[in-house]
């Protein structure tokens, strides 16, 4: 790691509680490599800002996840100057703060956007693993239990491959875009600690299930999982989202990051209502955020950058309906 990026991390440390992953140094470098440019924003009065930048020919708009940092009305309204002054058609937050940060927002003259990361988490407090097992619903203790006295062998790795294999199934049966290979990789090898867990079966070694974790400031983030759903009797799932939970407790991580559950009172038809309830089972709290909050500072400019995103997504919808 660079003199530039440690000052950045330890000044981002300095400042949230924990800081964000999503505004990292390194996390930057695997947008980069996905298409953003990067700009690293320091604001008056010790505030920061890892900015994502996209040009449509002309247009530039601006994405900040889970920032400025910290997330306070003065760091935002600073944030929106130097948007202006960039000349960005568009710049869009996404801040680490809770939904009543929408004052503020609205004061500044932002609207609400769609959501690029989860508004909604469920964030676990880590305690030595035996405890922190206890903690877990019985069914969920139940399942973890039954997998490893059938012989369920979970590896620690950095396997996109198999990342990528698994997430091919859930993408088939929810219909969802998941990344490919060549952004796992990036993830495993830029981000500070980055790790897959797989657990395979105990004969012919079939992969059953994989998680992805990071690890930034003292919290640790599943940011992709994926199972093919094969033997479900072995518990794989449960055993890949338990050794990967483990092992962040005893690497000394306060807290768990689960990564995206369905808004508190949603109902049953709720497209993440599954993935909702097994995340709970792991107990810990709901955590909502603010949301993503556009401030349009070039409207001309802004529809040709919203043209060219429904272009891209259009045609990923082509590649994935071809059989």
């Amino acid at each position: 790691m660079t003199t530039d990026a440690e000052r950045w991390d330890a000044d981002l440390e300095e400042r949230g509680s924990p800081a964000s992953l999503l505004q990292s140094w390194a996390w930057g470098d695997v947008q980069a490599r996905a298409g953003w440019r990067i700009e690293r924003v320091r604001l008056a009065h010790d505030g920061m800002a890892s900015v994502q930048i996209r040009s449509v020919g002309p247009a530039r708009e601006a994405y900040v996840p889970r920032g400025p940092v910290p997330s306070t009305a003065e760091a935002l309204d600073l944030l929106a100057g130097w948007a202006r002054d960039a000349k960005m058609a568009r710049l869009t937050v996404e801040p680490d703060a809770p939904f009543a940060f929408a004052d503020a927002l609205k004061e500044q003259g932002f609207t609400q956007a769609k959501a690029t990361q989860p508004q909604h988490t469920r964030i676990l407090k880590l305690a030595p693993p035996d405890e922190l097992l206890q903690t877990f619903r019985p069914g969920r203790r139940y399942n973890i239990r039954a997998g490893l006295r059938r012989g369920v062998v979970v590896e620690e790795g950095a396997d996109a491959a198999e990342l990528e294999r698994q997430s091919a199934a859930v993408e088939r049966r929810e219909s969802i875009h998941l990344p490919d290979r060549r952004y796992y990789e990036q993830l495993l090898t830029k981000l500070p600690w980055c790790r897959t867990y797989t657990a395979y079966a105990p004969e012919k070694r079939e992969p059953l299930a994989t998680v992805l974790v990071a690890r930034f400031g003292g919290r640790a983030y599943c940011l992709f999982a994926g199972r093919t759903g094969a033997h479900k009797e072995l518990m794989g799932n449960d055993l890949a989202w338990w050794f990967a939970i483990r092992g962040a407790a005893e690497a000394g991580c306060t807290d768990f990051d689960l990564w995206g559950v369905p808004p508190p009172r949603a109902l049953p038809d709720h497209a993440w209502h599954g993935i909702g309830v097994f995340k709970s089972e792991f107990g810990g709290e709901v955590v909502s955020y603010a949301g993503a909050w556009e401030l349009v500072l070039s409207p001309g400019a802004a529809r040709l950058v919203d043209l060219e995103r429904k272009t891209r997504a259009y045609i990923r919808g082509l590649k994935r309906n071809i059989p």
